[in-house]
């Protein structure tokens, strides 16, 4: 059996979905953080995540960028349907989910960046638009405002869909009677979105069948110990 190594930094963002996925296949595998961003040029495309597998005869294979990832350990693992129609459909709810991960990661990423030039507490971090005294300062937090902007209304537009296709659901899974891709991937995003604190719109009032569906992975053992690591 192979062996399986996930290189990202520590914190959950784009490798969660991976780490899930690993997780619940049983493999033998291990995280690991790079001293980042010393180790970038080391990287196949100077970003994370980056997988490598090594087979039992020490043969390696490493893959970058983290949906090629998720596909190639979906489709291994069985957590792809197996009719092509629903593969598809599968692939198509994953788009989707990723268009809030994107809006989530520009807001961690943006914030990381820039609190390593000017400081974690700088006005431009901390506090709104209109109570930076300093012009720098004034559009660090108007850009934050409005990528946090474009995260709500990418959330809001997601929910009403997403809400919509999961009440036609007998199973309360996207495809099916069991996990699949599409399921891990909202539950990951909803995670990565609570550990913040921006998962307000995920309301069990307006949309319960998608959070049924959340706390139905959140039962899993196996799920909750990547989350908690």
């Amino acid at each position: 059996m192979s062996n399986y190594e996930l290189f990202y930094l520590p914190f959950h963002g784009r490798s969660l979905t991976s780490k899930i996925l690993l997780e619940l296949s049983g493999v033998n595998w291990k995280l690991t953080h790079p001293e980042w961003p010393k180790e970038k040029p080391n990287m196949p495309y100077g970003r994370l995540p980056v997988l490598v597998e090594t087979d039992i005869d020490g043969t390696k294979f490493t893959l970058t960028e983290s949906r090629a990832i998720e596909e190639y350990l979906a489709d291994k693992f069985g957590f792809y349907p197996k009719d092509k129609k629903q593969q598809a459909t599968c692939l198509q709810y994953v788009n989707q989910i990723f268009d809030v991960m994107e809006s989530y990661v520009d807001i961690v990423i943006y914030t990381k960046r820039t609190a390593l030039v000017v400081g974690a507490e700088a006005e431009g971090l901390t506090k709104k638009p209109e109570e930076c005294e300093d012009r720098e300062q004034f559009f660090i937090a108007k850009h934050l405002e409005n990528i946090n902007k474009t995260l709500t209304s990418t959330i809001a537009y997601f929910l009403e869909k997403h809400e919509h296709i999961l009440s036609n659901s007998k199973s309360g899974y996207y495809i099916g009677d069991s996990i699949t891709y599409a399921d891990i991937a909202l539950f990951s995003v909803f995670t990565c979105l609570k550990l913040r604190g921006l998962e307000t719109q995920f309301s069990s009032i307006k949309f319960p069948h998608v959070m049924k569906l959340i706390e139905i992975l959140g039962e899993n053992k196996s799920i909750t110990r990547v989350v908690n690591s």
